[in-house]
């Protein structure tokens, strides 16, 4: 349930490490942490790498000895001056109130013989300041380490233990420890003793808790610290910056383009920037250059967001001349120069830069690049208007000259008038460059992102082709830990792209190894509801809203395009307990049979999807009106956890589908409390119990009637969450 930082210090990747030696800025750049401005000098901020200080100035730990009844100083290093390699663990503080454990231990996979530790593994723990060290200590010693929980309790006199695993396995080595992790009861409340709040947490660039911690239960902090600990972003030690989650939530990433491969990485960048700046200018150039190398140009997404270099710049402009002389100094004639370095700049680039332009004002330009966005043409109407700026150095204030760029770039020059002239569309540029201006210091500024994961870059600068090769490689890279393939309909495999392989929900099956109830594990208690009045009181008015994000139903649509696409088109599908918008692909509905079912009328005829459409109460009367092996697929979106008598419905669903056929439940946090059932009321939150609960629907109805259960998380980044639960009839 936490769509975006949720327990914000239970995100680790929110509190980065310092840089070696860097304190400011430089090439240990691939970082997460730095002032918000942006230097044009600065080099890449991969959210994706972690580095340490290397000092070793903090006080040593203390281990307990039963033998001598007196503590044992443990030998510690200093942390290397390079990165300690890759990492097991990210740097976090486990949200309980102690962890035991003792000394990791390899060996070798084959002949289970004990190996040495290899070079550089080991635990590592930071201080307040900073200071990281790698614990050395005893074979038999046991290591007790602290948790936020015991840090709160105790008014911030036991300090929680600030530690990372780094494993850096050879081949053929295999890592193990023994670690128990102490709760108290779930019901816990985290609460500091009182007038210790302040001190209860910590602080600072490395916090890694805060205040989020204080007055959650015990569950909730495990709740979020779990989810943390099996993200993809925690397998690549994503370190984002504060300022790159704060821009990417500001920017939400579009859905997928249906000309793209499922298997495609899609690349979206976000470029914050004015219009008129050269070193933008350049850059993007580069960014061109580099994305055509790396053949990722018909694989891109661009979206351009206002950032005035001067927003007060009058109608009539300044000459370029006196702006650079009264600014920096710089005479005509060097700003004439064949050596003039933006001159030079440009030539690398491949352009030469008019220097005869005219400083304008660019605010209607930027109403004209918001009105091509609508219209896909964003990029080609800032290719164009670069152009003639930077090369022609015509006034791109002027509307006639805003219209003909717009003509360049595909668009209706006469629509263009229109849309420059438009005072909501004004209003919106205004705004946005209120928003963004806030955060942005210097221009200009990239937020270069893979569209599944979401995981990116910042760039600020200028930045060469070579640069922009590497940055937009590592955003390929983080790439890697998405998708999950499961087994579809009639046989076949499907890939959905867009999962998440490592969330609990996705290996909420594995991770059990094929454990399943003999029997029905649930009592007429567990599908109890507040509110038991008849379902069809509540649903008399229709309610033609969505009851998530549309993020969120983008990656519903998305896992039903690549469910759908395994079939041939023309196969049938029965929605149940549909509404106004199935959110079914329109493209693949050519010729296909879409019966939706649910409790409001009205709802049922607004879905434009539906072929047929039936109105019934499967909690009053779960027997369908279909004969048997109807379907090809059925679904259910947002429903399950108001079904009172699951196995009837689940038998019923088996009954209607064709043998091979496949059905998909799925399921987020949203309820209506009162007519949800126990089962899924009294923890919302808890999707993957709930995931075992509708995997045990599929167990039990009918037993046996179900094979290749799969589950799957295909939440967006930042947005509700999206789970997955499907099976195919036997």
């Amino acid at each position: 349930g936490h769509s975006s930082d949720g327990l914000a210090s239970m995100r680790t990747h929110s509190t980065p490490v310092k840089s070696a030696g860097q304190s400011t800025e430089g090439v240990a750049a691939l970082r997460g942490h730095s002032p918000s401005s942006v230097s044009s000098s600065q080099t890449v901020r991969a959210h994706a790498t972690q580095t340490m200080s290397t000092t070793s100035g903090s006080s040593e730990p203390m281990f307990f000895d039963p033998s001598i009844d007196q503590p044992v100083q443990v030998e510690t290093e200093a942390a290397p001056k390079e990165d300690a390699g890759e990492y097991w663990l990210p740097w976090h503080i486990d949200s309980n109130f102690v962890t035991v454990l003792h000394k990791e231990m390899y060996a070798d996979e084959k002949t289970t013989e004990f190996v040495p530790e290899p070079e550089g593994a080991g635990l590592l723990i930071m201080n307040a300041d900073g200071d990281v060290t790698k614990l050395r200590t005893r074979d038999d010693a046991v290591i007790l380490q602290m948790g936020a929980f015991a840090q709160i309790y105790a008014g911030g006199y036991v300090n929680a233990a600030r530690h990372a695993v780094v494993s850096p396995r050879p081949p053929g080595v295999a890592r193990f420890n023994f670690c128990n992790f102490w709760y108290v009861p779930w019901e816990t409340a985290c609460t500091a003793p009182a007038g210790t709040e302040h001190a209860a947490v910590s602080t600072g660039w490395n916090a890694m808790m805060d205040e989020s911690y204080l007055n959650i239960t015990m569950k909730q902090g495990f709740a979020a610290f779990r989810e943390f600990m099996t993200a993809p972003e925690a397998r690549v030690q994503f370190a984002d910056s504060v300022q790159f989650k704060e821009l990417a939530e500001l920017f939400p990433l579009p859905g997928k383009r249906l000309n793209l491969a499922s298997n495609s990485s899609e690349i979206v960048v976000d470029v914050l920037t004015d219009v008129r700046c050269p070193f933008s200018f350049v850059s993007q150039l580069n960014l061109d250059a580099a994305l055509k190398n790396l053949g990722l140009d018909q694989n891109v997404t661009i979206r351009y967001h206002p950032v005035f270099l001067n927003p007060n710049v009058p109608k009539e402009g300044e000459n370029l001349d006196d702006y650079l002389l009264r600014e920096y100094g710089y005479t005509k004639e060097y700003a004439h120069s064949e050596s003039y370095p933006l001159r030079v700049m440009g030539l690398e680039a491949g352009v030469e830069l008019n220097p005869s332009r005219r400083v304008v004002n660019t605010f209607d330009a930027f109403v004209l690049i918001e009105a091509a966005s609508e219209a896909g043409r964003q990029h080609e109407v800032v290719k164009a208007l670069s152009q003639r700026y930077f090369e022609g150095a015509e006034d791109i204030s002027d509307v006639a000259v805003l219209c003909a760029a717009a003509e360049d770039a595909g668009l209706s020059g006469q629509d263009a008038k229109g849309w420059i002239s438009d005072p909501a569309r004004r209003a919106r540029v205004l705004a946005e460059y209120q928003t963004v201006s806030s955060r942005i210091g210097e221009v200009p500024h990239f937020l270069v992102r893979e569209r599944i994961s979401g995981n990116g870059v910042e760039v600020g600068g200028k930045k060469s082709v070579e640069e922009w090769e590497s940055a937009l490689e590592s955003v390929l890279e983080k790439s890697s830990v998405i998708g999950k393939t499961i087994p579809g309909p009639y046989g076949q495999d499907v890939r959905l792209s867009e999962c998440v392989p490592y969330s609990p929900i996705s290996m909420a099956l594995s991770a059990q190894h094929g454990f399943e109830p003999g029997s029905w594990p649930f009592d007429a208690s567990d599908f109890s509801r507040n509110d038991e009045s008849p379902d069809d009181y509540m649903y008399t008015e229709p309610r033609l809203v969505n009851h998530l994000d549309d993020t969120s139903l983008a990656r519903l649509t998305e896992a039903y395009r690549s469910v759908f696409s395994m079939v041939p088109q023309g196969f049938s599908v029965l929605d149940m307990c549909s509404s106004w918008n199935s959110h079914y692909p329109q493209e693949l509905l050519e010729g296909a049979r879409v019966a939706v079912h649910g409790l409001n009328q009205r709802e049922l005829w607004a879905n434009g999807q539906a072929t047929e459409r039936h109105v019934q109460d499967v909690n009053a009367d779960a027997k369908l009106p279909w004969e048997d092996n109807s379907f090809d697929f059925v679904t259910m979106a947002l429903s399950i956890q108001y079904m009172t008598d699951p196995r009837a419905i689940f038998s019923e669903m088996h009954r209607v589908l064709k043998p091979g056929g496949m059905v998909v439940i799925a399921h987020s946090h949203r309820v209506f409390i009162d007519k949800a059932v126990k089962a899924f009321a009294q923890e919302t939150y808890d999707g993957e119990g709930h995931t075992h609960t509708i995997c045990r629907y599929f167990q039990h109805g009918p037993q046996g009637g179900w094979e290749k259960l799969s589950t799957a998380d295909v939440s967006p980044r930042h947005g509700d969450p999206m789970w997955l639960v499907t099976a195919v009839k036997a």
